[in-house]
């Protein structure tokens, strides 16, 4: 079977990046809980609202238990891709 450039492309990087599990996980769920710090900040000095210590504890675990399950659903997601290309 002949691969694009694209395909090839992503097989080299999948192949580095899925030996090294925890640290892809880690890295997605970092992303997703400061951009959802990121955003209640904004918009509470957008909204002039006060910004507690209870919304930073509120959004840090939407955002840690969303960062999860897309981590979850990428690393599965491209997994199985990588499985389809190789075979």
């Amino acid at each position: 079977m002949r691969l694009s450039e694209k395909d090839r492309k992503f097989l080299k990087s999948w192949e580095q990046k899925r030996t090294a599990k925890f640290q892809y996980g880690l890295g997605i769920v970092i992303q997703i809980v400061l951009f959802a710090i990121t955003y209640k900040v904004a918009v509470s000095y957008v909204t002039t609202a006060m910004f507690g210590p209870d919304d930073l504890i509120q959004f840090g675990l939407l955002g840690l238990i969303l960062g999860i399950v897309i981590a979850f659903l990428k690393y599965k997601r491209n997994e199985k891709r990588y499985k389809k290309l190789n075979s």
